[in-house]
């Protein structure tokens, strides 16, 4: 996974470099990833131009179909943790000289307490 995001440029394919296993979604036209533990297959409803000036625009969409693997489907202990959902964090300032650092990818660990 961290091979994509790394080598993330026009010329390189994504799919190849992460060795992902390409197969059809069930009710779209577009391709999914085998080994992700959930797909979510989105159509786009609708696009709304929020600026007025073609800059900045809010998307809307309809998800007809989500394929989870079922120890995710229940609870919250897969999902939240290493093997679970990814985020990015983009590129955080530095507060004092407003410089940027490298972006990078993050997890969240949940932790019940009750």
């Amino acid at each position: 996974m961290i091979d994509t995001i790394n080598h993330n440029n026009y010329e390189a394919d994504e799919f190849s470099v992460g060795k992902f296993t390409l197969i059809n979604a069930k009710t779209i036209h577009a391709p999914m990833i085998q080994e992700a533990f959930i797909n979510m297959e989105c159509t786009l409803k609708e696009t709304q131009d929020l600026s007025g000036a073609g800059i900045t625009a809010m998307m809307i969409g309809q998800v007809p179909h989500i394929s989870v693997e079922e120890e995710y489907a229940q609870g919250y202990e897969k999902r939240y943790g290493k093997d679970g959902f990814m985020m990015l964090v983009p590129a955080p300032q530095d507060l004092k000289t407003g410089e940027p650092n490298q972006s990078a990818i993050a997890t969240i660990n949940i932790e019940k307490y009750d």
